[in-house]
């Protein structure tokens, strides 16, 4: 439990690193490109990978997936700028339903009705705290979105369980770090905005180290015996509704209105149902 705990509470970190960009003035797209190098860099440091993974069987699904993470987090963007925030933490957090029934199915993972109820009530909850501001717009991007987000976490889940050994694992995901960076790169490459600031540089540090936190942690739990994907999954979700928005009521003086409490309580019940239902 503490590895997803602490998978939770990173991922609240990457929407506090966020947050502070605008108020501290960097660049978010140097900022994320900045991350990534940091991300990789530290799996290097802490890891110490010493075997060669370029035959590895995963490697070259590996390679994808970094670079799809990095179109993901451009369409987060661009989703959060013409739809808004509520848009965006909807289309991203809904999409546990993907790895939930890829979990069940491909799987094979027990089902029950205290899983079934949670799930439920956790959705529950991040359609509350939306709230009323959902602003009107296409819903391409939110789409896109939805699904990405839905099929990174199940190739995740699928790598750990079926393809990544544990002797693997540090590479692995260095090895996604590396090439979300340099798709990132390849992108500035072709940006009109080539000078990178100070405080963007030390923006992408402190997100690189909260994601790269985030990714291992949720891999962790992944990987905890009698801890199923349909559980882990939405448990880290609903978890990161619940505590982003405390944290913003505490730290960032957020009024909270009834949806927003209901969306909390909606939250906890479903995390206690999905902790139980194990």
């Amino acid at each position: 439990m503490i590895y997803l705990i602490l998978s939770i509470l990173s991922s609240i970190g990457i929407f506090i690193a966020f947050r502070m960009f605008s108020r501290m003035g960097a660049n978010t797209r140097h900022a994320i490109m900045i991350n990534y190098l940091v991300a990789a860099i530290t799996g290097l440091i802490v890891f110490r990978p010493s075997q060669l993974w370029f035959g590895s069987k995963w490697f070259l699904p590996s390679c994808f997936l970094g670079i799809f993470f990095y179109v993901i987090f451009r369409v987060m963007a661009k989703v959060t700028q013409e739809n808004g925030m509520s848009v965006s933490s909807i289309a991203t957090k809904m999409s546990v339903v993907i790895p939930v029934a890829i979990g069940l199915t491909v799987l094979q993972e027990s089902i029950n009705a205290l899983k079934i109820i949670g799930i439920v009530f956790g959705l529950g909850s991040v359609l509350m705290s939306a709230g009323s501001n959902v602003k009107n717009g296409t819903w391409v991007w939110p789409l896109v979105l939805f699904i990405g987000s839905g099929l990174i976490d199940s190739a995740l889940n699928l790598f750990q369980t079926l393809s990544v050994t544990e002797d693997e694992f540090p590479v692995f995901i260095t090895n996604i770090f590396a090439f979300a960076f340099l798709s990132a790169f390849i992108h500035q490459l072709f940006s009109m905005e080539h000078k990178i600031s100070p405080k963007s540089i030390m923006g992408g540090v402190v997100l690189g180290l909260v994601n790269f936190s985030a990714l291992i942690f949720i891999l962790k739990s992944l990987a905890l015996p009698n801890w199923e994907s349909s559980i882990v999954f939405p448990i880290n979700n609903f978890g990161i509704i619940a505590g982003s928005t405390l944290f913003a009521m505490i730290v960032f003086k957020e009024k909270i209105d009834l949806k927003g409490w209901l969306s909390i309580g909606l939250a906890t019940c479903s995390i206690m149902l999905l902790y139980y239902s194990k």
